[in-house]
């Protein structure tokens, strides 16, 4: 009583209507799946602290930690061909890459839908359609089991071909207890590098795709494509992080042979997770600078011969003007790199030296702080 009353307004929802109304753009309101919406950062750092926290609480309620000592003493830099140091620091090293790779696995599925939706605005496509085409980068489920059982049948090797062969690798009587740790986490593990490297593959080349859907090419501003070239550069650091993980073993004796097959086949899985999200866009600028070529070509020609019949509405300026317009579309790169882009490439590839020589400090400061 004697207070004012505003009136609602007709075209205002209730706010449980309108929460329950679907977005303009078609998008679930309940938001990006589960995989989506997990941080992998959160989740590499996760597991790595469960499993190295779990690997460092064994080996102290077991007592194996006098066992690590080489002549009585603890050294960082000892390369043994046996025992528990060895097999223990194969055990941690297993351990960051069990951590590792599920962390890559996710940015490489999130990276990849966000990277198209980066492109939408230069993309000819509908919201709906950028959505679906975003979705469609994540690999299929038949295709993730069949290349997921290869990693595992892969997986059993290993034992087999780091010297010394112990005479039943899959034996569980003959195992230590720093061994079950490989063992048991080796299938996971080649699971999980085989899904890696098979989302990588199958997102670059369907990236690759993408760039048939870009609206127009402007060979003067390359910048709306760089989301193919960040894409590649992730992939790559993904995969050269893999590679820096595995290097440490290197301290260890009988390492060598499978470190070059790690090595070669990472490189070359590099270079094509580098280039091929870029194919496409290389077709597109190589076909755009051909056309704008070829109708330069014939806008030159015929104002020289204008200049030549003495026509008076011909101007030297204009013949100028395209001649040097010509110039700068010849000088425009057919893969959108940049100098910064080498410069990355450049630095990525010193990260496995950095990450040994890390890893050996690490050890270090652990042995201090353990003897």
């Amino acid at each position: 009583p004697g207070g004012r009353l505003t009136p609602r307004r007709p075209d205002r929802k209730p706010r449980a209507v309108a929460a329950a109304s679907p977005p303009a753009n078609g998008a679930d309101d309940r938001g990006p799946a589960l995989l989506d919406r997990l941080s992998p950062l959160r989740a590499g750092l996760g597991i790595g602290g469960v499993l190295l926290a779990a690997l460092f609480i064994t080996e102290t309620l077991l007592g194996r930690w006098q066992y690590v000592l080489v002549q009585g003493e603890f050294d960082a830099l000892a390369r043994v061909s046996g025992g528990v140091l060895r097999d223990l620091r194969i055990a941690v090293v297993h351990c960051l890459v069990a951590a590792y790779l599920p962390a890559a696995l996710l940015h490489a599925r999130q990276s990849a839908r966000r990277t198209v939706l980066r492109l939408q605005r230069t993309l000819d496509c509908t919201p709906e359609e950028c959505q679906a085409l975003a979705d469609s980068m994540t690999p299929g489920a038949a295709g993730m089991l069949f290349v997921g059982l290869l990693g595992f049948a892969l997986s059993l090797l290993p034992p087999y071909l780091v010297q010394p062969v112990p005479p039943a690798p899959w034996t569980p009587s003959s195992w230590h207890p720093e061994v079950y740790w490989h063992r048991l986490l080796g299938p996971p593990i080649g699971v999980t590098i085989a899904w890696l490297g098979y989302t990588v593959v199958t997102v670059s080349l369907r990236l690759s795709r993408v760039a048939s859907r870009l609206k127009r090419i402007d060979l003067l501003d390359l910048s709306p494509l760089a989301p193919f070239t960040r894409q590649g550069l992730t992939h790559a650091l993904l995969l050269i992080g893999l590679l820096s993980i595995w290097s440490l073993v290197m301290i260890e004796t009988g390492f060598g042979g499978m470190m070059i097959f790690n090595l070669s086949a990472t490189l070359a899985l590099i270079a094509l997770s580098l280039l091929a999200p870029l194919r496409g866009v290389h077709a597109r600028i190589r076909d755009s600078k051909a056309g704008e070529l070829t109708w330069l070509n014939a806008a030159i020609a015929r104002q020289r011969e204008s200049l030549k019949s003495g026509d008076r509405r011909a101007d030297r300026g204009d013949l100028a003007d395209l001649v040097a317009y010509r110039g700068l579309v010849e000088a425009t790169p057919e893969w959108p790199f940049s100098a910064s882009t080498y410069l990355r490439v450049a630095l990525y590839t010193l990260i496995p030296a950095a990450s040994w020589g890390l890893g050996v400090v690490g050890e270090e400061i652990v042995g201090r702080l353990l003897f």
